[in-house]
């Protein structure tokens, strides 16, 4: 996940219970309602049970990572996968697009990073996406200036000169901690620093370092773990002198051709209308991107599988994107938009998965409230059986972001935190607590392993992944049965 704007509102576990269990709400435009319909009912529960009754996802996904592994933009790892994946779709029966994308080639190389004072440490550090590398192919070797905000370095200007800045933040959320990855290294180069290393991105560590792209800046730069940030910042607090040796071989490479893939379920009467969803297939290189985010490319790709298989037409179009580039530069998304421009007045709506594929709770939602009010009616009235029937907040994700720009009403599949597991206790049969037990669902166990090695398939279960199937199977067969477009 590159870019994540989220303003989820947690609704009160009573408001929780009547969005799941409630049968219908009544809409103020005829014609819109689709609960009420009993073959609407019969197509969702038969996605629901074809969804429940498979475990193709997990095993798909264990295998293209298990094989294939880091997919970074412009790799070799990434196009065997692209040709796997579309080899598996076609032995499907499904008919693939490749769209061509041009896309970054960023190389990590090799890199460490040494405390040499007041003590000698080996640190965890992994280079940021898009950084330089060490001048002149040689170690780096400099004091440390830590500071806990941009206004904090701006306060110590005439300190960091000649320093390596190291921005100890602690995680408030994605949306809000992640500017210091992108724009801290080009704060730190404007003061005069040599190097800049941020503190990972996440509430929780165990020495885990968290990588993700980065903006302009012209010195070298890369993540720390939260347990040396901190540190680092206990040692400057007592006023030893802390210096750090740091080497890195990072560089860009011309662009590379790669694609984005493409699936369709031709609409039986209005062709041309179009409901999109996708995930991206790409991942960072030090990532398997089991969580981020090939869990949501392969749930995407189950929902066309399964309705294939049930031979169940919507009225329009369904489209499953497979996007590529996501991570370092949303060449994918952008290729999309411009391929698909003049269909944007068409599009009925563009939902993303890329939060992770956990127990679905159901969708965040960007569009207008006549819009938002039929997509609870189907939440309601389709998906209360599963738990994933709730519209809240508002959410728009890098492969998305384009295409809502114009208008195009957007959402996002929202899950659950995976610490939480199966809702076996649904809640039309009784909740035991609230299903987000923070006060922000950002801080959860999806942001401890984003951007890791951690980015394991271990994290994911095969019934959460069919549970995401099934959800985003009804919700985008379902918006494409509605009579009319949705209103923007």
């Amino acid at each position: 996940m590159r870019r994540l704007i989220y303003a989820a509102v947690i609704p009160l576990l009573l408001l929780i219970q009547v969005s799941f269990c409630s049968d219908h709400i009544e809409l103020p435009t005829a014609g819109w309602t689709i609960s009420k319909s009993s073959q609407a009912k019969i197509d969702a529960n038969a996605i629901i049970k074809a969804a429940f009754s498979s475990s193709s996802v997990y095993k798909r996904l264990a295998y293209m990572t298990d094989t294939y592994g880091p997919r970074l933009s412009g790799s070799s790892a990434l196009e065997r996968a692209l040709d796997w994946v579309k080899e598996e779709m076609e032995k499907d029966g499904l008919k693939v697009q490749e769209e061509k994308v041009k896309v970054p080639c960023w190389v990590r190389g090799h890199e460490y990073a040494t405390l040499l004072s007041p003590r000698v440490k080996s640190l965890r550090m992994v280079g940021l996406g898009g950084s330089v590398g060490t001048p002149n192919g040689k170690p780096l070797v400099a004091k440390v200036l830590v500071v806990s905000s941009f206004e904090d370095l701006k306060k110590r200007e005439i300190e960091a000169k000649g320093k390596i800045v190291v921005f100890n933040v602690p995680f408030q959320n994605y949306g809000t901690t992640v500017n210091y990855r992108y724009s801290g290294p080009e704060a730190a180069e404007k003061e005069g620093a040599v190097a800049a290393l941020v503190r990972s991105i996440s509430p929780f560590g165990l020495q885990t370092v968290h990588t993700g792209e980065m903006g302009t800046a012209g010195i070298p730069s890369a993540a720390v773990s939260l347990e040396d940030a901190e540190m680092f910042a206990r040692m400057q607090a007592r006023g030893q002198e802390v210096v750090i040796e740091l080497y890195m071989e990072a560089h860009t490479l011309p662009d590379q051709l790669s694609r984005n893939l493409i699936l369709e379920i031709e609409g039986s009467e209005k062709p041309n209308e179009i409901v999109v969803f996708g995930g991206h297939m790409d991942s960072w290189d030090i990532a398997d991107g089991a969580m981020d985010d090939g869990g949501g490319a392969m749930v995407s790709w189950e929902v066309i599988r399964v309705l294939h298989n049930l031979k169940l037409t919507p009225k329009r179009t369904l489209r499953a994107v497979l996007f590529v580039n996501e991570e370092n530069g949303a060449k994918g998304a952008q290729q999309y938009f411009q391929d698909h421009e003049h269909e944007l007045n068409l599009t009925s709506i563009a939902i993303e998965t890329d939060e992770g594929t956990f127990t679905p709770y159901g969708i965040s939602f960007q569009g207008s409230k006549a819009a938002r009010a039929i997509l609870n009616d189907i939440g309601m009235g389709l998906l209360s059986t599963i738990g994933a029937g709730n519209v809240t907040g508002s959410g728009v994700g890098t492969d998305i972001a384009y295409v809502c720009d114009q208008g195009v009403p957007c959402g996002n599949l929202l899950v659950l935190d995976p610490r939480i597991g199966n809702l076996s206790n649904n809640p039309c049969n009784g909740f035991s607590h609230p299903p987000y037990p923070e006060a922000d669902p950002l801080k959860s166990a999806y942001f401890w392993y984003h951007h890791t090695e951690a980015d394991t398939v271990d994290k994911l279960s095969p019934q959460q992944l069919q549970h995401c199937a099934a959800a985003l199977g009804v919700w985008t067969y379902s918006i494409a049965n509605l009579n009319s477009l949705l209103p923007r």
